[in-house]
């Protein structure tokens, strides 16, 4: 993740200068008619199930992040869960076994679960290691998967919290593995293969199929990323954006339909750096910095800031690669 940080910065000025993109960007920004649900001060991180989204928000003074929540498009209002320091949330939405929205984060290396209906959070101590940190949680179904580096190598590792479970068992072992997502039977992650090249791979939890379905990668003057895959109930599939900084070409939504590993792609621009689907009406939420990264110097430039939540609006996946 460091290297996305370094690399996103040496394009800033490739951006800035690039008046021509800047122009080609605003009036698909406007043709995809987004409401900006904030305005931050750092770059955050944003998930979202069915019509719940959910970021954090930058405490300057203290450096204190704190979670909050918009619904159906409403105006964020404070989650009252303790802050987390030095970095915003890593917060997935999902469902619990009966289907209620539930969301987890980490919080000092441990896993923590949100009833987001109750405002109930429990510590996970059965999938938490009491040596080892865990990161990036995605819930589905009641179940969870996270990451654990050990020994040089990322684990993606799942576990549920019933009373006969006796916590995670290994799905995946790489050198490293930048977030995940669960579906119902399937788990999307995203692999840094060497420097340039980022890998969405779909694993079928019970049988182990595992598949690359889309590749970005880096050359020349452009730096391509991909953002955290999210869940779609509606398509049974996946969707993520692909960001590339530069030329400002190439910057689409992707959506992976299960039944049949069919790719879609949507218009999206450079600046993403983490993306959700909220539902058919309100579309892809989004959060966004200057290059895209979540330096904490990636908002503001000659008085705008770049820093936003919002929500794209329906999307048309009509596009080509």
């Amino acid at each position: 993740m460091r290297h996305h940080e370094v690399m996103s910065h040496l394009f800033r000025n490739v951006l800035l200068a690039g008046a021509a993109v800047s122009a080609a960007l605003a009036p698909v920004a406007a043709a995809q008619a987004a409401t900006v649900l904030g305005t931050e001060q750092a770059p955050t991180r944003v998930a979202a199930w069915n019509g719940t989204v959910m970021w954090s928000q930058l405490d300057a003074a203290t450096g204190e992040y704190r979670l909050v929540k918009s619904v159906d498009g409403g105006a964020p209002t404070p989650v009252a869960v303790p802050v987390r320091v030095g970095a915003p949330f890593d917060i997935d939405l999902g469902t619990n076994r009966s289907g209620s929205t539930y969301a987890v984060y980490t919080r000092g290396g441990d896993i923590y679960r949100l009833g987001v209906a109750s405002g109930v959070e429990t510590k996970i101590t059965k999938l938490s290691s009491p040596t080892l940190v865990e990161r990036d949680p995605t819930i589905q179904r009641g179940e969870i998967a996270f990451i654990r580096r050990d020994g040089g190598f990322d684990q993606l590792r799942i576990g549920d919290t019933t009373s006969g479970s006796t916590g995670s068992r290994f799905l995946v072992k790489k050198r490293a593995i930048l977030n995940a997502e669960l579906a119902i039977k399937q788990v999307a992650y995203v692999e840094l293969s060497g420097s340039s090249t980022r890998l969405v791979h779909v694993r079928n939890i019970s049988t182990g199929h595992d598949q690359v379905v889309y590749r970005a990668t880096s050359g020349g003057a452009n730096f391509a990323g991909v953002t955290k895959p999210a869940y779609d109930a509606d398509l049974n599939g996946f969707m993520w954006a692909r960001t590339n900084l530069g030329s400002g070409t190439g910057n689409r939504f992707v959506r992976y339909q299960l039944p049949g590993s069919k790719l879609t792609y949507a218009q999206g621009p450079p600046r993403y750096n983490s993306t959700a689907w909220a539902g058919k009406q309100l579309g892809a939420a989004t959060s966004s910095s200057l290059d895209g990264s979540e330096s904490p110097g990636a908002c503001q430039d000659a008085g705008v800031n770049y820093c936003q939540v919002t929500l794209t609006g329906p999307l048309s996946f009509t596009l080509k690669p």
